[in-house]
């Protein structure tokens, strides 16, 4: 137990969590305290209620979508959900996720919201938006961003007289 107490904390949790080994060592991993101030590492997905006793809900958001450890413990795609169900969400945090996970998989009706008032009464970005809806990209993923940035038409070419 002596040794356990000098391992980082993310190693701790990682042990506790995810690792195969005899349930005395597990138990023991997991019955050493990280101390309040210290982040152990390991992405936990939690609520919009406990969200909301963070000081920052929207910052703790973006570091679920920053965190490059969400692979090992949590799919990507979990992570996605999570942050479109939250009410902390902002439009920022929606640009990251990938457009097919936002449109097909997670809460697509706050995507299509957002995409239905970005199009409004602009037929070059219906037409854009129908032509992005194909999904249809190399095996080249875009963001929700980049998908509602294509809706913009590209400003024409000044003309020479």
């Amino acid at each position: 137990m002596g040794v356990l107490g000098g391992l980082h904390p993310a190693v701790l949790a990682w042990t506790a969590e995810k690792a195969d080994g005899p349930d005395w060592f597990l138990a023991a991993a997991a019955a050493i305290p990280v101390p309040e101030d210290e982040d152990d590492g390991v992405v936990r997905l939690v609520d919009d209620d406990e969200l909301g006793k963070h000081p920052g809900p929207a910052a703790v958001l973006q570091s679920w979508l920053d965190s490059p450890a969400t692979g090992e413990i949590l799919s990507r795609s979990e992570v996605y959900r999570a942050v479109a169900k939250s009410r902390y969400r902002t439009l920022e945090h929606l640009r990251q996720i990938p457009a097919d996970e936002a449109l097909a998989n997670h809460e697509p009706d706050v995507a299509l919201t957002i995409l239905l008032d970005r199009c409004g009464r602009s037929t070059d970005r219906w037409e854009a938006l129908a032509a992005a809806m194909t999904f249809d990209y190399d095996g080249e993923k875009i963001t929700f961003g980049e998908l509602r940035d294509s809706l913009d038409p590209t400003p024409a070419e000044a003309q020479t007289s």
